[in-house]
């Protein structure tokens, strides 16, 4: 269940719960956020769910392009193609489609292949300087174990 509490699954998570409050709760409609965010978000909160059931049986388990694309083309089809179609509460954008593939490329980067980006302090010279830190967890993971 560890890809359950990968910190990028989790900040979707998060995201995501919050525009439902602010939207079905308080109605609350931020433009681009009310736009995009649910669409931006779908791939990391479905992938990972499904991920999660694979890595019960296979802890090293990843989705292949052979899991996702057809699932983008799917959701591609049916929300913004299909369903406008059959009923004016839903409208086609293309855009909808950008933000699913953005959202694979998260799921992919962040949370299938198990990269994780920190922030790292260092000082020289009486100077301190933030840099962006990209950490392979399973690396870290293996390094305990004696795996690799």
């Amino acid at each position: 269940m560890k890809t359950l509490l990968n910190p990028a699954f989790l900040v979707c998570l998060v995201l995501a719960s919050m525009n439902q409050v602010l939207e079905k709760g308080f109605r609350i409609f931020i433009p681009i956020v009310h736009s995009y965010l649910d669409d931006l978000l779908c791939f990391p909160l479905v992938f990972s769910l499904g991920l999660a059931m694979y890595r019960l049986f296979d802890p090293d388990y990843k989705l292949t392009l052979w899991h996702m694309i057809p699932t983008l083309l799917v959701y591609a089809i049916y929300f913004e193609y299909y369903l406008p179609k059959c009923s004016s509460a839903y409208t086609a954008d293309p855009l909808d489609v950008l933000a699913y593939l953005c959202g694979m490329v998260i799921f992919d980067y962040f949370i299938n292949e198990n990269n994780v980006i920190r922030l790292v302090r260092t000082k020289s010279n009486n100077h301190e300087k933030t840099t962006i830190d990209r950490i392979d967890t399973r690396f870290l993971q293996s390094e305990g174990t004696g795996r690799r």
